[in-house]
């Protein structure tokens, strides 16, 4: 018994290694991707706004028994910007998220690029990152057909 959760815990130990090393890589790629929309921003690809989920909620103060106010943090692309977070009071989020569809939104006053993200969040968009930039290029492509 003593030698399976040996043999658990190292497993264990190695793949958190390989998460960290990999999250590491998949972060890093993000501020070369934001410099290539930034040339993209500069050549006239503006006022483009990609949403991508919520990625993190937390109180607005130090603690939930403080406050009943939360932050919520939504992956999104907005042009310029690149990839980043909007910041959200929550009971703005949720009016925001029940908005009639296709009611437009500026996401710009809202939004902090993923260089200013907390750490967390930082994380937790990279997985999201991918998709939004599919559907930013889709939209380009659509507008060029």
């Amino acid at each position: 018994m003593h030698d399976v959760l040996q043999q658990r815990a190292a497993e264990l130990s190695r793949l958190a290694a390989k998460i960290r090393t990999s999250l590491d890589e998949a972060e890093s790629t993000v501020p070369s991707i934001n410099e290539q929309l930034d040339k993209l921003a500069a050549v006239g690809m503006v006022d483009f706004q990609i949403e991508g989920p919520s990625v993190y909620c937390r109180p607005t103060g130090v603690s939930s028994a403080f406050t009943d106010d939360f932050v919520v943090y939504q992956a999104a692309i907005v042009m310029p910007g690149g990839v980043g977070a909007v910041i959200w009071d929550a009971n703005e989020y949720h009016e925001h998220a029940n908005r009639p569809y296709g009611e437009p939104v500026d996401l710009a006053p809202r939004f902090v690029p993923y260089a200013k993200c907390p750490t967390l969040v930082r994380a937790l968009l990279v997985s999201h990152a991918g998709r939004m930039l599919d559907s930013l290029m889709h939209d380009v492509r659509l507008l060029g057909s």
